[in-house]
């Protein structure tokens, strides 16, 4: 159905478990239960072995149903037909969906509401994908940055190991059926989470979705939600982790003796402190899109605001640059370093501010470079010099940007398919574009016959975003909607509106298109229960 480019990944070899546990599992969804079943309801009714579909109402209000009913519609997403049609009062006796498929009980969301909660109550450390964006955080997320995530992970591949390690002992509520599916012999052993909608009857596809669409590029994100990858690497990301731990007030006297250097291929190389800076060449604000390159398709590790600095082009003017001048070598004060194509310097600042208030520890204070257009990796924290590099100097490294380096269309053999940063071919990254869905949970129940808005991100980089496509047969025609005139230095927020026509389950996808042809590598899903108003 979804056409993917890593089929491997789903093969009995990686055999990857979908309920992402890490400590106990003795929360997961009971055997047996009814409609009115809560999130904190764990009885298991002894007798009963069939049920209706669990409805699960959070504590916004909102309710969802993770398996769909099969009243009205009993065929599946990639369109396998029922040749015998179940009446009404059977499938209220005996569904198939969770008679026979179990499907309440399959899946990371029969045992966990929040995967990105169960990541932040682990033993070990791991990144924060908690959002304000509603983002789910996805087990296909997880595989993306554990199987693409070189360099960032002494094991890549390993998420099968991790997760089957874990959940060997959790719980006698868990089997490999809990998470997998096992009847293609051509695909292996699958995830219950990516193949459940050619399985699940009760799902109508809609062949082509039409609805509204418009775009805008004004979302943005909150000084106290803003994004931090938090891994320890240099001296600083130590530092900075610590303050921001202990919750430190910033002081005025690093502020005000932190230098930055420009030197390298320049007549005039010079060190001026913050202020003799802001003093010589005044501050601009710039809207600017920061996205981090180990996230997954439809991830949160992104944050759009606005930026208040020190302009990089009229530093290199006031140092003259030579004229093969070709790149520029990015150091933090404790060594990092990151490459970037001088070309960019033109809407770059030397970051001070971040929507109005000081940098915090987090985001690199005293300064950082914020580069739109560019990868997460060149937007350096605690900036201390800028090396003007030759044409010469830049060709020894592979990357800058934040990317690997693109020569003739296609990218160094220095970085082989499944490398760092989400390479997954000469020419084709995972997250590049990427797009998410916000504020909703798979199996979120909204009125039938009343316009529902979808919202979400689209983003890729130092490309454009060209279009935003959508799809409610599984991938198999795609509803093309252009977004002219946007720019890449900020993310494309899209919003789609639906009307469902009948009461079903139906499923959303959707992936980007960049001004390049580049297309999504897979695209976003949820899956949504249309109900008539009661």
């Amino acid at each position: 159905m979804r056409n993917r480019k890593r089929t491997a990944l789903a093969l009995g070899s990686l055999c990857l478990v979908g309920a992402l546990a890490f400590g106990s599992l003795g929360g997961c969804a009971p055997k047996a239960t009814d409609a009115s079943s809560s999130a904190g309801d764990e009885a298991k009714p002894s007798a009963a072995s069939t049920y209706l579909p669990a409805i699960i109402e959070k504590e916004n209000g909102v309710k969802v149903q993770r398996t769909p009913d099969e009243t009205v519609e009993q065929n599946t997403l990639d369109g396998g037909y029922s040749y015998f049609l179940q009446s009404e009062e059977t499938i209220e006796k005996a569904p198939y969906n969770t008679t026979y498929l179990h499907a309440d009980e399959r899946g990371c969301g029969s045992c966990h509401e929040d995967l990105a909660e169960k990541l932040n109550n682990m033993t070990w450390s791991h990144v924060d994908l908690t959002n304000s964006y509603g983002i789910q955080i996805t087990v296909q997320m997880c595989k993306d940055c554990h199987t693409f995530g070189y360099g960032y992970m002494a094991n890549q591949h390993s998420f099968g190991s991790i997760i089957h390690g874990i959940h060997e002992d959790a719980s006698d509520d868990i089997d490999c059926w809990s998470c997998h599916v096992g009847t293609d012999p051509a695909k292996g052993m699958q995830l219950w989470d990516e193949a459940k909608y050619t399985q699940l009857r009760g799902i109508r596809a809609v062949s082509p979705v039409e609805g509204d669409f418009s775009y805008d590029q004004d979302k943005i994100t909150p000084n106290d939600a803003l994004f931090d990858f938090d891994w320890l690497y240099y001296d600083n990301d130590y530092l900075r982790h610590e303050k921001t731990a202990e919750n430190a007030e910033l002081d005025q006297e690093t502020f005000d003796n932190w230098t930055v250097t420009v030197s390298g291929a320049v007549a005039n190389e010079s060190t001026k402190t913050l202020p003799e800076l802001v003093e010589a060449f005044g501050t601009e604000d710039m809207t600017a899109t920061l996205h981090c390159t180990l996230d997954s398709i439809g991830g949160p590790l992104i944050q759009n605001c606005e930026y208040t600095g020190v302009p990089l082009k009229k530093m290199l003017e006031a140092a003259g640059v030579a004229e093969d001048a070709a790149a520029l070598q990015i150091l933090s004060s404790d060594g990092f370093v990151e490459v970037m194509d001088i070309a960019k310097a033109d809407n770059t600042l030397l970051g001070l501010e971040v929507n109005g208030e000081t940098l915090p520890w987090a985001q690199g204070y005293p300064v950082v470079l914020v580069a739109p257009g560019a990868a997460a990796p060149a937007w350096v924290k605690e900036v201390s010099d800028i090396v003007v590099l030759t044409k010469e100097e830049a060709a020894a490294y592979q990357e800058w940007n934040g990317w690997p380096k693109e020569i003739d269309g296609s990218y160094l053999d220095y970085y082989a398919p499944g490398s760092w940063p989400f390479v997954t071919d000469s020419t084709e990254f995972v997250n590049k574009p990427s797009t998410a869905i916000f504020d909703f949970q798979n199996g979120q129940i909204i009125e039938t016959g009343k316009p529902y808005e979808f919202t979400g991100y689209a983003t890729a980089y130092d490309e454009t975003i060209a279009a935003v496509e959508f799809s409610m047969d599984g991938g198999i025609s795609w509803t093309r909607f252009d977004t002219p005139n946007v720019t890449n230095a900020q993310w494309v927020i899209w919003h789609f509106t639906y009307t469902p026509p009948e009461d079903s389950a139906y499923v959303l996808s959707v992936r980007a298109i960049t001004d390049t042809g580049r297309v999504s590598d897979e695209p976003v899903e949820m899956m949504f229960n249309a109900k008539s108003a009661s």
